[in-house]
């Protein structure tokens, strides 16, 4: 081997060892780095990345309680007792507050709203006993004791005497009986309406309609709504005419509310479930 030849081997041998070492300290670095940095951990020592850290970990929103209208108290959250700490007698403004204001404090679903007079005297007159009772079991859109089947008869009471403090009236043992009333005067005779028909309807169309927005009351009679399929609920309605079962429908009666609570549906949206609903109760 020439001597051109030996120079050349030491100097390549050393290059190599060099890369060798260099090589293997990245190595070590790299571990030593990813080690400080694994996931969930940001060094103390970094004011920047601790700031996006808390950045990242803050709730994405908090929830936030709407006032209630004017001269009404907001609900409160429910209690565990209505009475007193000492075992007294119910509070009907916090029986109220937990469960009557959604619909009494304003006016919801047909509600004589607390305050107005003019709705609550006609009930004051039937007695204290008659509010509380249909109270206790439910009447038209209100479910037995307001949907709480926790309280009792007394806190039903003091919720009912409250309500109707608060709305100036006073109400009476529970025994006089109710006004009595003029009979109204008879309306003029009109010709009767023609049964309803699905006649000028799209009963596919309506049988989809009624499985999205109409099944949840009339595929169960929930809230005293006329059931598919019974005759005798659906005799006296039907009798109506098309028309004003479809008017009835678009602008709510009762427990159910206008279009079925789906405002996106037109008229003859309405009438095609109408029809179609119709045509199953026959």
């Amino acid at each position: 081997m020439s001597e051109q030849d030996r120079t050349f081997m030491t100097t390549f041998v050393t290059v190599l060892g060099i890369l060798v070492v260099l090589a293997i300290a990245l190595i070590f670095l790299a571990r030593y780095v990813g080690h400080l940095a694994e996931p969930g951990e940001v060094p103390a020592s970094d004011p920047l990345l601790q700031k996006r850290k808390a950045e990242l970990l803050a709730p994405v929103g908090e929830v936030v309680v709407a006032e209630a209208p004017a001269g009404q108290a907001a609900p409160a959250a429910r209690p565990a007792a209505a009475g007193d700490a000492a075992g007294g007698a119910p509070d009907g403004r916090v029986v109220y507050q937990a469960t009557c204001f959604a619909c009494h404090g304003t006016g919801a679903a047909g509600a004589p709203k607390v305050g107005d007079k003019a709705a609550w005297e006609p009930r004051v007159a039937q007695g204290l006993d008659a509010l509380v009772a249909n109270a206790v079991k439910g009447k038209g859109a209100m479910p037995p004791k307001g949907g709480n089947m926790a309280l009792g008869e007394a806190e039903i009471r003091a919720a009912v005497l409250h309500m109707l403090a608060e709305t100036g009236l006073k109400a009476g043992d529970g025994t006089a009986p109710a006004p009595a009333q003029k009979p109204a005067a008879a309306a003029p005779a009109s010709a009767p309406a023609a049964p309803a028909t699905a006649e000028g309807a799209d009963l596919a169309a309506g049988g989809r309609i009624y499985q999205s927005a109409c099944f949840a009351c009339h595929g169960t009679g929930a809230a005293g709504a006329p059931k598919v399929g019974d005759k005798a609920a659906w005799k006296d309605r039907i009798a109506q005419g098309m028309d004003t079962l479809v008017a009835n429908a678009v602008k709510g009666k009762g427990a159910m509310p206008p279009k079925g609570g789906r405002m996106d549906l037109d008229e003859q949206a309405i009438r095609n479930a109408v029809a179609y609903m119709v045509s199953r109760s026959r």
